[in-house]
């Protein structure tokens, strides 16, 4: 055993010789076991300033003296400290995470030790070995549950298309066999759903409704007001991947708008009451796309059309004929007709859309800044909360008692949760390398440094709500009886059944987090997730194209912020003790001649690197293939690629 007295004297000297372990073992109680190799160490024959200051014959003496090899057992649970290496290396960007290289990172400094101009051992901080990065992790499960949003949306649009069909065929035979307001709300309830239906497009709205010219008029009305604003036409992602959901995200939207505060609006929103009370298909409709928004896409804060429900007593057809009587009976705030399905609310989309002035231009900053701040708790009782909960770690990483992040690392992982969610980040930083200490080397000592070793990168909160997630997606799918839904990547193409998918990766995210915990001890767990740690290169997600483009769903006055991924590079993880671990030689080896020292190590982790630009407020973002071919173009080089996606933008 190490005193913590003569460890403190043993580091005050400038021993001979520093040396990082070839090999690491770990026990079943957590504890490392590091071996070192002093083969080459006995045959240099000491240093310069040693045989200057001892003599050749007590140098070799001591060298003489010192086995050939030693292992230390450092105990399990110690704190660690996270911090930001060298920044994002300089070069071509691989389209992939499995396709990153291994081996040390390029150096940009004239000075700095050249690779293979010596031989190092393999745990030398030099000679960082690529991790498993929490960004890779948060990458493939937001990749998992937005082709699950898309199938579920794809799925769920031949719902929404039958009902609306039959909504529109319904309010086309009562306007023409009504009067007054009952006729003046069958027309505004065609023209919102014929409107709404064509995609906010002119061009798409059925023929049998221009064919009536009081109709037609109308719905160029509502198409005028329901495309005011600039955010009317722009889907987010995963909306923004094909024509057929874009215009599901457009149908959705406008459906939740309310109508105009006339008779007219009044009596289509009861008109559609009417249908629903006296249809029993579109009653049965209407309530399976409310179940499927409300458990993918998040229940609304509130929904007007039930209040107006409440207030008719069932007897929606009767308000129409009362309709004066019906609108004084409304809170004069309840008055404003509501839309005829709300709009679907998370956590993240209700914070946005609050938004106002110049908090706008700065959307996803602000949204960071609040996650970090606490100022948003999603919850996880669905999973929409929990979809966004699971992203609030990368914000929040102010670490525990067992882990402490350095403020450029956190800047790092917040980074992560912009580009996630379709916003730029600058992860590049600026830290350098592992510093070696200069100086005279005469100690006949050999230092043993002894490195925390990491077989993930330590985000345990982030893998924790990332399984919590993916359990709440597989609940959903089974209350839907959706088993068998297949996952729609961003390329159109099916991508396996959602359930099974996720069923595999719950426990391997459970295991990550057991793993990058340093006080868990569930073997169970820690097997799960050291399977994945030494295996994900080989993982079919990791080698999926990566570059993708997004709009900002939120846009300033005149202009749009629009974000795209353009690869992934490499960018250096330094890690180390913040509380020197227990450390004693293994069967009782001597430790004369040794100085041991808790030190640093350095890793190298794969990251996303995004792009940013403004462009009009209609732009709509540039498709996979295209921002494919815009990157291949530039050789795949970061910096060019932001000038050329910025020139793409323009009108």
């Amino acid at each position: 055993m190490i005193l913590a007295a003569a460890l403190t004297a043993l580091l005050a000297g400038a021993p001979m010789v520093e040396l990082s372990p070839y090999a690491v073992k770990r026990q079943a109680d957590g504890a490392l076991e590091y071996a070192y190799d002093l083969t080459a160490v006995k045959g240099a024959g000491g240093t310069p300033d040693a045989l200057a200051s001892h003599g050749e014959e007590q140098v070799k003496a001591f060298l003489k003296g010192l086995p050939r090899s030693i292992k230390l057992l450092v105990g399990a649970g110690a704190p660690l400290e996270i911090s930001a290496g060298r920044a994002v290396e300089s070069g071509k960007l691989t389209t992939s995470f499995a396709t990153l290289a291994e081996g040390p990172m390029a150096s940009d400094n004239p000075l700095a030790d050249k690779s293979g101009a010596r031989l190092r051992a393999p745990l030398d901080p030099a000679e960082p070995h690529l991790l498993l990065s929490a960004e890779a992790i948060a990458w493939q499960v937001r990749q998992l549950e937005l082709s699950a949003l898309a199938a579920e949306e794809v799925d769920t649009e031949a719902l929404r298309r039958e009902l609306w069909n039959l909504v529109l065929d319904r309010a086309t035979k009562r306007r023409q066999g009504g009067q007054g307001d009952a006729r003046e709300g069958a027309l505004a309830l065609m023209a919102r759903v014929a409107a709404a239906s064509s995609c906010l497009d002119k061009s798409k709205v059925a023929a049998d409704v221009r064919a009536d010219a009081d109709a037609s008029l109308a719905v160029d009305a509502e198409l005028s007001r329901l495309s005011e604003s600039p955010d009317a036409l722009v889907a987010p992602v995963p909306w923004s991947w094909r024509p057929e959901l874009t215009c599901a995200w457009v149908r959705s939207r406008a459906m939740a708008q309310p109508f105009e505060r006339t008779r007219g609006g009044t009596a289509a929103v009861l008109t559609f009451l009417d249908l629903l009370q006296k249809d029993p298909k579109i009653a049965a409709l209407f309530e399976r796309i409310r179940s499927r928004r409300d458990r993918f896409l998040g229940a609304p804060t509130s929904e007007p059309l039930l209040l107006w429900k409440e207030k008719t007593n069932g007897k929606a057809g009767e308000a129409i004929d009362g309709l004066t009587e019906f609108i004084e009976s409304l809170p004069q705030d309840a008055r404003q007709p509501p839309g005829l399905l709300a709009e679907a609310s998370t956590p993240f989309g209700r914070f946005l859309s609050e938004l106002s002035g110049a908090e706008r231009s700065h959307a996803f900053e602000e949204l960071a800044t609040a996650a970090q701040d606490g100022r948003i708790a999603p919850g996880s009782a669905t999973w929409p909360q929990a979809r966004d909960a699971a992203l609030v770690p990368l914000c929040a990483a102010e670490g525990n008692k067992s882990l402490r992040f350095d403020g450029e690392w956190r800047a790092r992982l917040q980074g992560t949760f912009l580009t996630l969610l379709g916003s730029d980040a600058d992860a590049r930083g600026g830290s350098g390398g592992p510093e070696r200490e200069e100086g005279e080397r005469n100690e006949l000592k050999v230092r043993l440094l002894v490195p925390p070793s990491l077989e993930v990168e330590p985000v345990p909160e982030l893998f924790a709500r990332s399984a919590a997630s993916l359990e709440r997606l597989v609940e959903a799918l089974q209350a839907e009886q959706l088993h068998g839904l297949q996952a729609l990547g961003s390329d159109g193409q099916r991508a396996g059944p959602i359930l099974a998918t996720a069923k595999v990766w719950i426990p391997r995210l459970k295991g990550l987090a057991a793993l990058a915990n340093p006080e868990t001890t569930s073997a169970r767990e820690l097997a799960e997730g050291r399977r994945l740690a030494q295996a994900w290169r080989s993982e079919p997600a990791f080698s999926r194209d990566v570059r993708e483009a997004a709009a900002s769903p939120v846009s300033m006055a005149g202009e749009r912020q629009h974000a795209a991924i353009v690869g992934v590079s490499r960018r250096e993880l330094a890690v180390a003790f913040s509380k020197a671990p227990k450390i004693e030689a293994v069967e009782g080896a001597s430790l004369q001649g040794f100085v041991i020292q808790p030190s640093e190590q350095r890793y190298i982790v794969p990251v996303l690197v995004s792009v940013g630009a403004l462009a009009a407020p209609s732009k709509k973002p540039m498709d996979r293939q295209s921002l494919k071919a815009l990157v291949d173009g530039v050789q795949r080089d970061a910096s060019q690629a932001e000038g050329a996606f910025a020139e793409a933008l323009k009108p």
